[in-house]
């Protein structure tokens, strides 16, 4: 209903008149029942109006003698709400409708089901009509679980090739497979169970423990290989090698658990992220132990059979590789035994190499999450306070046009306004990016192509941001996001600015801001109280009538077509221009007369608060960046000297967004990387009934580091979730070549051996089924680490570690953990046979044979 305030005049009436006249004549009101003979009969007394036309015909007063209708003093249109937000793609028109799924909900299903819908739709849209996704998470989600899988195969195959190539038997390398299918396919069903998805956690879990599934079934395998070339038959090799070996499985699978269990039961956004992968290892583990201690063994004995291969016979590659690895073996006894000869040397290597690491982890860069190419960036815009719809949509498009000369943009998908808050002068462009195989460009690299082709708009402000899967969404999802609070707005901004300057003039930093914003452009009505005291003319009158002319106001509804529609008084737009038709609002005084706006208030411009953030029942203001080419470690360091610099002692900051995730995470890994540790210390003095050979065995743990962070630096990756994640991996991993070196040291010993001779003839034994399971285990992680898939710029800093880790804790370890081996020994007391010899002063005894 647009009213007219001059026929309002004419009339005596004002917009009060018209919204209680409205109410009053439309009306519906049942009245009760009547009972007519045997007949009960209801009664209603029918006053609304069924359409726009009645709506006018409506009778606002008959004072005078004259009925005035509504349609005397207002026009009546059948027509849409104020539109405070829209949509449009690649230039069109649109209405968008976003559509999240509920927690815990499957992503591709939700998004598969909402497609069937659509297709159906389809059909029933009018000509002209066309209906389409430009945003859809779960295309990236099922085509980086499908590139997961593909490595999860790769990875197998490698194994198996691995495993071919040191037995070079393909019975047993047939035998040590089948642990593969059987535990992968088992966990497939723990997935289930647990109520857990084929998600990337899980199918990142299956491709990285591909060669820990292997494991267990490789040092069994090669040691019933080991048991043939003596002799022995197939039955009796399988029993005695089993038997002879089945300390060391336990305790490597039970330190791999260890090492999971706590990555499974972290708290914050990393253990939500963790929390389903550190089970499926768990679970896929397990059950390799069980099959290494079943299967592998049954199989062993049923068609294992020996080939003579040893003493010269088989193939001329298999020739070459037994002359290789024989020519391996001879080389390691001799770096062996000189490096027990020269045990204090051998440590300050090792000493002087870790620390070395140490340095280096220093220069490595650090990150939440590394960036993920998944071909989407936003372009996220603001105008100044106060800029109308029609503005912000122009501004819109001009920067869609630009956009278009990046190269590789597939479409746009724009938005303004919408929300809560409706803030017409904010919107964001979606912009897709063609298939990353068909661009030689990174999404980065896009990202900063549209930085430099936008430019500066001053005074609206643009970020332009990567669509992140964690830690941002709406407005506010930049990468650096550094709260400050207090009680004063003006100091507030004054440190925001100027901790904005060090971040515009430090280099790295890109579309910096603050989330302070001036006041804004604002029509202040002060009410004069006397002289509405005087007239009766109550303040709440006064706002009402401004409001309800201004903004509009709903009075009351009719039904159409099966619906309620809304009745909205509001006045002309050709009357709403400026101060002086504000000013010319009628209200009634007490005494029935019309008074003027200006004569019982005083419309003045000013400004009001656009904005107010607290937080902990203080004022804040939010310093805003996103990085170009610096890491987020390094950018929290900087941003935290420069506020101690800037930001006045007595006001509070703190971090919010992916930088206080990234910290939260770092405490959450350390805490379980101790856990991890002191759990593989207590499984290992269980198993070994020792205190002082599990402390031998760790002693591989640092020297896994030397690895991880050198191999991080050398590729140029950070140091993240991810990657850490893998060095807590290490822990459980490397601990396996020591179990097998001490495990095997004291079975010898047990049988008369001097410890310098034991270590000398342990080492060369089991140099062997180290070296297949580590290469194992790093050909597994190959296509991981390789980083080729969808999403796999994120997963590879993990396979990297580990791999790294492998590499060092191997070469290391079968030196270092004899060497430390033979000084600890003397804290035990070990029992020859035919006699006692006291080395310690400890009785810690130590595996099954000795007393």
């Amino acid at each position: 209903v647009w009213v007219n305030r001059e026929r309002l005049s004419a009339y005596g009436l004002t917009v009060a008149d018209v919204g209680n006249a409205l109410k009053a004549q439309n009306a519906e009101i049942p009245g009760g029942r009547i009972q007519i003979g045997a007949q009960e009969l209801t009664i209603k007394t029918k006053g609304e109006v069924k359409s726009a036309h009645a709506l006018g015909d409506l009778i606002l007063t008959a004072a005078g003698g004259a009925p005035i209708r509504l349609s005397d003093v207002a026009r009546i249109e059948d027509g849409e709400e104020e539109a405070r937000s829209s949509s449009s793609v690649d230039g069109k028109g649109a209405v968008s409708l976003v559509i999240r799924k509920q927690s815990g909900a499957n992503t591709v299903e939700v998004a598969r089901k909402v497609k069937a819908e659509l297709d159906d739709m389809k059909t029933k849209l009018p000509a002209g009509v066309e209906l389409g996704v430009p945003i859809d998470n779960s295309l990236f989600i099922a085509a980086s679980i499908h590139d997961v899988q593909e490595d999860l195969l790769l990875g197998a195959l490698l194994t198996v090739l691995i495993i071919l190539f040191f037995l070079h038997d393909f019975r047993a390398t047939i035998i040590s497979a089948i642990a593969l299918p059987t535990s992968v396919i088992a966990t497939f069903g723990f997935i289930q169970i647990m109520g857990f998805t084929f998600n990337n956690m899980t199918m990142l879990a299956l491709t990285l423990s591909i060669g820990i599934l292997i494991d267990d079934a490789i040092v069994v395998i090669e040691n019933i290989h080991r048991h043939l070339g003596m002799g022995k038959t197939s039955w009796k090799a399988a029993k005695e090698a089993t038997a002879e070996i089945g300390l060391a499985v336990v305790a490597i699978t039970a330190s791999i658990l260890a090492v999971f269990v706590p990555v499974a039961t972290m708290k914050g956004i990393i253990g939500r992220f963790f929390y389903q992968f550190g089970l499926t290892v768990s679970f896929a583990v397990a059950v390799s132990l069980l099959v290494s201690f079943t299967l592998t063994p049954m199989l062993s004995a049923r068609f294992l059979r020996h080939t003579h291969e040893e003493s010269g016979g088989g193939n001329p590659v298999t020739r070459a590789i037994n002359t290789a690895l024989g020519g391996l073996d001879n080389l390691y006894r001799k770096v062996l035994a000189g490096a027990l000869r020269n045990r204090t040397v051998t440590l300050l290597i090792a000493t002087l190499v870790f620390i070395g690491s140490l340095a280096l982890l220093t220069k490595t860069k650090t990150e939440f999450l590394p960036a993920d190419d998944r071909g989407e960036m936003t372009v996220k815009f603001e105008l100044p306070s106060g800029a109308s719809l029609e503005s912000t949509q122009a501004f819109g498009a001009a920067l869609s046009e630009r956009i278009k000369t990046v190269p590789g943009t597939l479409s746009q998908f724009t938005t303004i306004g919408g929300g809560g808050q409706a803030q017409v002068n904010r919107g964001e462009i979606h912009v897709a990016l063609v298939d990353r195989a068909a661009r030689t460009f990174t999404t980065r690299d896009a990202i900063d192509f549209t930085r430099q082709a936008l430019g500066d708009q001053s005074p609206a402000t643009i970020s332009v941001e990567p669509v992140q899967a964690v830690g941002g969404g709406g407005m506010r999802s930049q990468e650096i996001q550094y709260n400050i609070r207090g009680t004063d707005y003006a100091e507030l901004n004054a440190a925001a600015n100027a901790l904005a300057a060090k971040l515009r003039a430090g280099g790295g930093y890109a579309d910096v801001d603050t989330t302070y914003r001036s006041g804004k452009p604002e029509l202040a009505v002060h009410i004069n109280r006397e002289r509405a005291a005087d007239l009766g003319i109550p303040a709440a009158v006064i706002g009402m009538t401004v409001r309800t002319l201004m903004a509009g106001e709903k009075v009351t509804e009719i039904p159409l077509d099966g619906d309620r529609i809304d009745v909205r008084i509001r006045m002309e737009d050709d009357q709403r221009r400026g101060v002086s038709d504000l000013n010319s609002v009628n209200v009634r005084a007490a005494s029935g007369q019309l008074v003027s706006l200006r004569q019982i208030a005083s419309v003045d411009p000013g400004t009001g608060p656009a904005q107010i953030e607290r937080q902990n029942r203080l004022r804040q203001v939010t310093v805003l960046a996103n990085l170009s080419g610096k890491p987020l470690g390094q950018a929290i360091k900087e941003i935290e000297g420069w506020a101690k610099e800037v930001v006045p002692a007595h006001l509070t900051s703190d971090w919010v967004g992916r930088a206080q995730m990234m910290q939260e995470s770092a405490g959450y890994m350390g805490q379980a990387l101790i856990l991890a540790i002191i759990l593989v210390y207590l499984i290992l003095a269980a198993q070994f009934e020792s205190f002082i050979h599990p402390l031998t065995i760790m002693f591989s743990l640092p020297l896994a580091t030397i690895g991880a962070f050198g191999a991080l630096f050398l590729t140029n990756m950070s140091v993240n979730i991810f990657s850490m994640i893998g060095v807590i991996m290490l822990m459980g991993l490397v601990t396996k070549n020591a179990v097998l070196l001490v495990d095997y040291t004291n079975t010898l010993r047990d049988t008369g051996l001097e410890k310098h001779e034991a270590l000398l003839a342990a080492g060369p034994v089991r140099l062997r089924p180290i070296l297949m399971t580590t290469a194992a285990m790093i050909f597994g992680m190959i296509p991981v680490a390789l980083g080729r898939s969808l999403g796999g710029e994120q997963r590879a800093p993990m396979a990297i570690a580990v791999i790294g880790g492998l590499i060092t804790s191997t070469a290391l370890t079968l030196v270092v953990v004899p060497v430390v081996y033979s000084i600890l020994d003397r804290f035990t007391r070990r029992r020859v046979v035919g006699e006692d010899v006291l080395e310690g002063v400890v009785d810690a005894p130590g595996v099954a044979g000795q007393n």
